[in-house]
């Protein structure tokens, strides 16, 4: 996801305290544990099966994650390796315990024993990694087994997309820095949120929380933190970014009004301006930054916004954000209401009506504006794929369109296996139910588009999977 938010503005760094111990959490939970594919854009997908490493004999993974809180709800399961991939399918990497001490192992190698580690990033390529260690109460970020200055604290650290430079957050003290490889800003007192580089890796974006909520600064910075092109007072919605981060996307407070404004990455002088609303929200990008979508209140009536387009909204929580259809003709939004969801086709003139469901999650759509999500009703997961349900499943998730748009690959589970479905991207039928492994992680396709790669746990292989379509 490329959405840095908060909520209003007077509750801002509360809420951000949230997001970042609600991710870290999450991070822990036995789900995450099967969607463990590091995701940096960039790097070409691995197109032959490949076993990335063997887990040795006597080798045990930690009894409680390390670096995070523990979920009550699994604190009677048994232990399990946390196992994360590279998208590119050339490196894998999971945390192992000795003792009361953790270490990472990349590949083959076997890293430095710590008190605790943190969340594993890989960079697009998959050949380097990153991640916080603790060592004697103090936290250090280690890249390529190679460690960082001491903090009190640092946060997870992203790759810029080339994988030459590696960017996090860190606490000494007071205040609070974003680091890129060995160089810190001028710091805060309060907070920053996880800054984002450019696609062509020479800038860094970032907002600053000031301690008062009343002077958040977007900051677009060159690497050594010299040259700096500051947007002040920034308020709902922090900022976002395109897939390939050349467009940013915020919400600025004016008086008592918001309004969005966006500009290139590499112009950051150049800023165009939306109209003022009451409120904005859920703001995102379309994937190549050309068109933006967000609701917005103005008086009492809700709306939702696609560029210079605006249409009444219906009631109801959007959980997810807007997803903005490839031709940009239209947006999709889940709306929940009364504890149940269906989904909102805005701008399309369209006269169907999505079902309502007790969950949904994960949608997206094809070149072609087919479009498929994750849904529940009862204990039954499905996928629906233009209005049609799937074949149910104890859990779905994640649905991808093929390049050419023929088919949409997801993961499932069923009487505790876990596997990868190709199905067909008309009406959801399966074409292929892929082997079943321990675990399972998030598939991506090839360079060619005839084949999906994804990691598994085979017992004690750790395999990256290419199979045909």
């Amino acid at each position: 996801m490329y959405v840095k938010s908060l909520s209003a503005v007077s509750q801002s760094i509360v809420f951000l305290v949230i997001i970042l111990f609600l991710s870290v959490v999450a991070s822990c939970t036995k789900e995450q544990e099967k969607t463990g594919v590091a995701r940096q854009s960039g790097g070409t997908v691995a197109s032959e099966t490949t076993i990335l490493a063997t887990i040795a004999d006597g080798v045990k993974p930690p009894q409680v994650i390390p670096g995070h809180a523990t979920d009550p709800a699994s604190q009677d399961q048994s232990a399990s390796f946390q196992v994360v991939f590279s998208e590119s399918g050339r490196g894998v990497a999971y945390v192992a315990g000795k003792g009361n001490t953790f270490y990472v192992v990349h590949n083959q190698s076997r890293g430095k024993e710590y008190s605790s580690v943190g969340t594993i990033v890989f960079s697009s390529d998959g050949r380097r990694i990153a991640y916080g260690a603790l060592a004697d109460g103090k936290w250090r970020m280690v890249v390529d087994g190679k460690e960082g200055e001491p903090y009190d604290t640092v946060l997870s650290p992203i790759f810029s997309p080339d994988g030459q430079h590696v960017a996090y957050q860190a606490q000494e003290g007071a205040k609070w820095y974003v680091v890129v490889d060995k160089t810190q800003n001028a710091g805060t007192t309060a907070s920053y949120t996880t800054p984002e580089f450019s696609s062509d890796s020479t800038l860094i974006a970032y907002v600053e929380t000031a301690a008062s909520n009343s002077n958040m600064r977007l900051i677009v910075s060159d690497l050594a933190f010299g040259m700096q092109s500051v947007k002040g007072f920034i308020g709902d919605q922090l900022f976002t970014t395109d897939r390939d981060k050349t467009r940013i996307a915020a919400v600025q407070v004016v008086a008592d009004k918001f309004r969005t404004i966006d500009f290139n990455i590499a112009k950051p002088d150049a800023v165009h301006e939306g109209p003022l609303y009451d409120v904005i929200e859920q703001l995102t990008l379309s994937d190549d930054g050309m068109s933006m979508s967000y609701c917005a209140l103005k008086g009492s009536t809700r709306l939702i916004v696609l560029d210079n387009r605006v249409e009444p909204l219906p009631a109801g929580r959007a959980p997810e954000l807007p997803v903005i259809r490839p031709d940009k003709k239209g947006v999709g939004i889940l709306l929940a209401l009364h504890n149940r969801i269906s989904l909102h086709h805005a701008f399309t003139h369209s006269k169907e009506k999505g079902k309502i469901y007790d969950e949904a999650a994960n949608l997206t759509y094809s070149k072609d504006g087919s479009y498929a999500y994750a849904a529940r009703n009862g204990n039954n997961w499905f996928i629906v794929v233009n209005g049609t349900e799937g074949p149910a499943f104890d859990r779905v998730i994640e649905p991808l369109f093929s390049p050419d748009g023929r088919y949409v690959v997801y993961r499932a589970r069923k009487d505790s296996q876990r596997f990868v479905v190709t199905a067909d991207a008309k009406y959801g039928r399966i074409i292929r139910q892929h082997p079943s492994y321990e675990q399972v992680l998030q598939p991506v396709f090839t360079a060619t588009g005839n084949s999906v790669g994804y990691g598994v746990k085979d017992g004690n292989k750790l395999v990256w999977m290419v199979e045909p379509l």
